[in-house]
């Protein structure tokens, strides 16, 4: 092996080591000026006001995310997210002694993988004008934080860049195969490259993609086009079905974010950042739990950079006032309360890795279509998340489900061990292992996540006292003369009336 390879490997393992000691826990918080000139208020969790930078630090976060746009008055969203907003905000994160990432998205407004609009001032510029135009406002946005004393750690050149960027001028030719799909879109991206390069050498350039599974049909046709990247960037909105299921199919896993993470770390050699992730802010009891699986599972990762929460200072609620013009609601996945503290779903950005349980009042056992109750499962005194019941069995191998209506959770049995409890979308039902149907108590443990049934040999209800005689039903209001061996009857005496198994 050469001596310059072998050096250029150590190089690579040493940063990667690097990488793992300083792991990143940030979040995006560009909307925090427009929030406060709207007066919203952000207060700790004593309730005291407080800067939401200073609050991000408390909160136990080392960075921040600023999104950039480029002519942002022009579109008629505001001066919210252009170059003089983000230094605004930039200062402020440096004064908290913050790590910057900077988030190009060149438009003027929100980009996506289904929206790369050019900003309004580059149409009908040629390709050539447009890639000097974005080299240069990326050159006037950076130098103008130089100037401040600010230096970028990482910069994003496009945000979500699945299709490109700047469309038409950079959007990924799918007509063409291979590298030639690529090859105005790495030619713009590169363009970013340098310009980031010339003012701060020193940043790692951010290639950000949606969804973790991305990497493996991207980057192949990139690099190959010449695309220059330092770090792979992905967005990662892992979902109350899905966040903990195995199944391949499940983009929004968090186990299959960990399996795309590794292997892009070892098929490209890149470092990785979850530049976005969040969760449900009306479930913040499972938004921490997953937030905390998300930290264990990326941090165990040499090469996995951080994780940075997408405006977790929104509760729901409020919106930008543009959103009235487009007809959208208000951002779901933001981490605080109304009256502006933060929620225990960003427990593990300060390193907490220990679930706190909030425990529902009692569990519902439904009917696979989810309409009818069956039977309540209540907890267990002096046990912490155990819930028990009973439940009549009236059919051989009869499914159901359990309902957590506290926090609106459907539980099911794990596809890989039917004595575990799963929320992932590809849950099966439960169904208790007996062809006999009778009654069984049901005990479910949500502190392990794990269930279990036994029979109920106390099953037959006899009705005590009077001597009337006794009148058999069955379970569809019809009189049975003559009960059969071990099947559920209704038996009525007198004014009582119970289920009884023969």
């Amino acid at each position: 092996m050469k001596k310059s390879v072998i050096i250029s490997l150590i190089i690579f393992v040493t940063s990667i080591v690097s990488v793992a000691e300083d792991f990143s826990r940030g979040a995006d918080i560009s909307w925090a000026t427009e929030m406060e000139a709207t007066g919203r208020k952000f207060r700790d969790a004593n309730g005291t006001e407080t800067d939401l930078f200073v609050l991000m630090k408390q909160l136990g976060m080392n960075a921040v995310r600023l999104r950039v746009f480029v002519d942002p008055e022009r579109y008629g969203y505001g001066e919210w997210c252009n170059k003089t907003d983000v230094e605004a905000k930039a200062r402020r994160a440096k004064a908290q002694g913050l790590d910057i990432l900077i988030d190009f998205h060149y438009s003027d407004f929100f980009a996506d993988p289904g929206t790369q609009t050019a900003p309004i001032a580059w149409n009908g510029l040629n390709e050539e004008e447009v890639k000097m135009t974005l080299a240069q406002h990326t050159t006037e946005v950076l130098q103008a934080l130089k100037d401040e004393g600010i230096a970028p750690k990482w910069v994003q050149v496009g945000n979500e860049t699945n299709s490109g960027i700047v469309f038409p001028y950079g959007k990924i030719d799918w007509d063409k195969t291979g590298k030639d799909r690529f090859s105005k879109y790495a030619a713009l991206s590169n363009a970013g490259y340098d310009a980031v390069k010339e003012i701060f050498p020193d940043a790692m350039v951010i290639i950000h993609l949606a969804g973790t599974e991305t990497a493996q049909w991207f980057f192949p046709d990139f690099i190959a086009a010449g695309g220059k990247v330092d770090m792979v960037g992905f967005s990662h909105y892992p979902t109350a079905e899905e966040w903990n299921s195995s199944d391949e199919s499940a983009s929004n896993s968090n186990v299959n974010a960990e399996k795309h993470v590794k292997k892009t770390i070892a098929d490209f050699g890149l470092p990785v950042m979850l530049c976005e992730t969040g969760f449900e802010v009306t479930k913040s009891a499972l938004a921490q739990e997953v937030m905390i699986d998300l930290f264990q599972r990326m941090r165990a990762i040499e090469g996995c950079a951080g994780i940075f929460y997408w405006e977790p200072e929104t509760d729901g609620v409020w919106k930008p006032e543009y959103y009235e013009n487009l007809g959208w609601i208000a951002y779901s996945k933001g981490a605080f309360t109304t009256d502006g503290r933060p929620t225990i779903a960003l427990d593990a950005f300060g390193g907490k890795m220990e679930v706190e349980r909030e425990y529902p009042s009692s569990l519902g056992i439904y009917s696979t279509d989810y309409t009818t109750l069956l039977a309540t499962l209540l907890p267990i005194a002096g046990t912490s998340g155990i819930y028990s019941g009973r439940i009549d069995i009236a059919e051989a191998w009869q499914n159901f489900v359990i309902y957590d209506e506290d926090n609106r959770i459907w539980y099911g049995t794990d596809p890989n061990d039917k004595t575990h409890i799963s929320s992932a979308s590809d849950r099966w039902n439960f169904w208790i292992d007996s062809e006999q149907p009778r009654q069984y108590n049901i005990t479910v443990d949500l502190s392990t996540m794990h269930w279990s049934y036994t029979y109920e040999a106390s099953s037959e209800l006899i009705i005590s006292g009077g001597n009337e005689p006794s009148q058999y039903f069955d379970l569809t209001g019809r009189i049975i003369s003559t009960p059969q061996k071990g099947q559920l009857y209704i038996v009525k005496r007198g004014a009582k009336a119970a289920l009884q198994r023969f």
